[in-house]
């Protein structure tokens, strides 16, 4: 079903795009948008001339003169036709593709209403010995967008023309019969079929064109830059190895006359590179050891710094002999490689770093690390990322994050010293090699990093404030191997993100200790999460107006087989650091749900959410599943959210949160006050209460946390939201709360965690 369902999406897709004129993404869509307006606009031409000189004559034909609505029908067709002409050479001068194409869109598509309407109407006033004359006319008038581009255009014209046409010779055209009929759908089919295919084979020919013209320009510049450098010229010492009779060419190519050029040793106006390594050079790399050893050699790579800047050439020479066979000197070839040469070196160098910030690449830097640990080097490996850069690169969009990476890699490559060495990972990661230093020294330069990283980038008028974390490790204190290595910086990386970023961090064993254990306890909770050891007790929030329990929070446990009850505080964070926190709040609920939906009508049950819940999207579905296999009304369920669910307020957030509360289900903001935001997001997430932290309850009655929590009672009230005091642990709190009017509390004096189905009353308040 789901691939029938997918099929049947993508051919409405392809119908739909068929019937869009759209804007150009590439050159190579451009291009072809260009040739369909080319052949569109001699078209427009044609079919105009023809469609009006067929509509006049066979108006004359079928007597149009005395219908008036014929009359208009017939000049409406004449009047289309002379829009079409007047967008044709309207393009012709402006060369406007896309709005051409999307005018000759609804040109044509009226023009085909128009059409169609004709042929209808000639079909009804015809007379019996025009039956001929009518189908000729239609055939010729449906086969005209055969040869249209594009399909939208084509389309545009065939489609109404068609069917009204159907009508007209199926129908209305006298003495109309079922043969007529079929032959006239089956052309009216193969006309379809021959404007698609037309279009493809248009479009297939305009795209291998644009390619082709594409390669053409490639080549063109390729031989452009060939025939641009210098030819190759000739070049003759004495058997010392200094210049004689030297060419034009070769003067020039040395950026020197010839007269200064005569009497110069080659092997000072020329220096061997000291990257010639190919495999076709000779062993000897130094021009001088050829002249002295008198070898021959060939295709020496050679550079030259004169007039003409750094300079490149191949050299191939072989020694010439006298008549008494004696060396009287050198004669051989010069070429100037400049070009090709800096072509290859910039091969080499996109070849081993980042193309967006010259940096080293990943390969290029894991290469380098890998040398240094061989050679028992001591250094520093510092692993940078940057914070919120997604969140920079979704508000600011992807030119302003490519720009603050180069920024950042100026940052970088400026702090550094000489000696250290820079990359880019990829995305937003970054690295940095300090030679020579241990792990405080490192720790001390990554820590000036973070700081030089976290200063204000201006772009486009807008200043962001980037950050960095970073995580550095040493060797060999830390480890000698490189891939180990780069493993501990990433491990402290993640510490200073934790810590709260913008932060470097030195790597320490108890943070590799720590990562181990918990992936051990990762294994060990969804196991036990696949085993049922997850349970839940329940805490009661009591009326203190009718003394009755109205609602129960949640509390998950641990039930582990050997270490007894585990609370919450032991393993919430491990499934939130991990990919289970979704599983295990898929539990929570569903236990809540089903426990809840046994319990009296009136009691609620309340459920505690964490963010990465709503990670990915699946929140709400996943609701309205339990709800629906429990039985539980969702009115009976409330949903506690904390100010860290709401501090990305991204759109997926705030659009599950209004999702969970038109199911039903209450929105509850738990420990209210702590956070710095907690009035904002009052006004932008709609709660049905909120719950003072415990740490305002356990201050009362003092005189500032009692003002603070009138003030917030007094706004809950104005908002009609009702207030919950957590955390109530003495009869004094509880008789300020209710001198004060607040209704709601929640603690250790009215109820304990427990397992059993609540009561209707506290013991307490009896």
């Amino acid at each position: 079903m789901r691939k029938l369902v997918a099929w049947t999406g993508c051919i409405f897709r392809r119908i739909r795009d068929a019937f869009i004129v759209r804007i150009p993404r590439s050159e190579q869509e451009a291009a072809v948008m260009r040739d369909q307006c080319n052949l569109l606009f001699l078209l427009c031409l044609l079919f105009s001339a023809a469609g009006v000189l067929n509509v006049v004559i066979n108006s004359l034909a079928f007597g149009v003169s005395s219908e008036p609505v014929m009359m208009m029908v017939v000049a409406a067709v004449v009047l289309l036709y002379g829009a079409i002409i007047g967008a044709a050479l309207r393009w012709h001068r402006n060369k406007d593709d896309y709005r051409f194409l999307k005018c000759a869109q609804l040109l044509y598509t009226c023009l085909g209403f128009a059409w169609g309407t004709t042929i209808t109407l000639f079909a009804i006033n015809g007379r019996p010995d025009q039956t001929v004359l009518l189908l000729g006319l239609a055939a010729g008038v449906i086969s005209t967008p055969i040869i249209s581009v594009p399909m939208t255009v084509a389309f545009g014209f065939f489609i109404p023309n068609a069917l009204l046409s159907i009508y007209g010779v199926g129908f209305a055209m006298p003495h109309a019969d079922i043969f007529s009929a079929t032959a006239f759908i089956s052309f009216c089919a193969y006309a379809t079929f021959g404007i698609i295919f037309t279009n493809i084979t248009f479009s297939g020919r305009s795209e291998a064109r644009a390619a082709l013209q594409r390669q053409i320009e490639t080549v063109k510049v390729f031989l452009r830059e060939y025939e641009e450098g210098s030819p190759d010229w000739l070049w003759q010492t004495d058997r010392d190895g200094r210049v004689k009779e030297a060419t034009e060419r070769m003067a020039d190519a040395l950026g020197l006359t010839p007269m200064i050029a005569n009497g110069k040793m080659l092997p000072e106006l020329i220096s061997t590179s000291s990257q010639n390594r190919g495999a076709e050079d000779r062993v000897h790399q130094d021009l001088a050891d050829y002249f002295r050893e008198r070898q021959a050699f060939r295709e020496l790579l050679v550079h030259c710094e004169g007039a003409h800047g750094t300079r490149w050439f191949r050299l191939t020479g072989h020694p010439i002999f006298d008549d008494d066979g004696g060396i009287s000197g050198f004669r051989g070839i010069g070429r100037d490689v400049t070009s090709g040469h800096e072509a290859s070196e910039k091969v080499i160098f996109l070849a081993s770093h980042d193309s967006l910030t010259g940096l080293l690449n990943r390969r290029s830097f894991v290469e380098r690390v890998e040398t240094l640990c061989a050679e028992q080097r001591s250094f520093a490996l510092a692993m940078i990322d940057l914070d919120n850069f997604k969140g920079i690169n979704d508000t600011y969009g992807h030119q302003t994050g490519d720009r603050l990476l180069q920024n950042v890699a100026g940052r970088i490559h400026q702090a550094i010293r000489p000696q250290d060495t820079a990359a880019r990972l990829g995305g937003d990661e970054f690295a940095v090699l300090i030679a020579g230093v241990d792990g405080e020294e490192g720790l001390a330069i990554a820590q000036r990093l973070a700081l030089r990283l976290c200063e204000n980038f201006e772009s486009d008028g807008v200043t962001i404030r980037p950050g960095a974390s970073i995580g550095v490790s040493t060797c060999p204190q830390d480890a000698r191997d490189p891939q180990r290595l780069m493993m501990l910086a990433d491990l402290a990386l993640y510490k200073a993100k934790e810590e709260g970023k913008g932060k470097a961090c030195l790597f320490d064993p108890w943070i590799e200790e720590e990562h181990h254990s918990l992936i051990s306890r990762e294994a060990e909770l969804s196991e036990a999460i696949s085993a049922g050891q997850i349970g839940l007790l329940y805490q009661p929030i009591v009326d203190l107006k009718s003394q009755r329990i109205v609602s129960v929070e949640a509390l998950v446990r641990w039930n582990h087989p050997t270490r007894g009850t585990i609370p919450p505080s032991e393993f919430i964070k491990t499934a939130e650091k991990s990919d289970l926190m979704e599983e295990l709040g898929r539990v929570i609920l569903q236990l809540a749900c089903h426990d809840a939906a046994q319990w009296p009508a009136l009691i609620q049950v309340n459920v505690n959410l964490s963010p990465r819940q709503l990670r990915s999207g699946n929140f709400p579905r996943i609701l309205i599943q339990v709800l629906q296999e429990s039985g539980l009304p969702p009115e009976r369920l409330a949903i506690e959210i904390t100010e860290s669910v709401l501090l990305d307020q991204d759109e997926r957030t705030m659009g599950q949160l209004d999702a969970i509360r038109k199911l039903g289900v209450k929105l509850i903001l738990d420990d209210f006050g702590t956070g710095y935001s907690s009035l904002t997001y009052l006004h932008e997430v709609e709660v049905s209460g909120i719950k003072i932290d415990a740490a305002f309850t356990r201050k009362l009655p003092e005189r500032k946390v009692a003002v603070i929590y009138r003030m917030i009672a007094r706004l809950a009230m104005d908002l009609n939201i009702y207030v919950v005091a957590e955390g109530v642990e003495e009869p004094s709190q509880l008789e300020w709360l209710n001198e004060n009017g607040i209704r709601f509390a929640q603690g250790y004096l009215l109820g304990r965690p427990s397992p059993s189905p609540p009561t209707t009353r506290i013991e307490y308040l009896a």
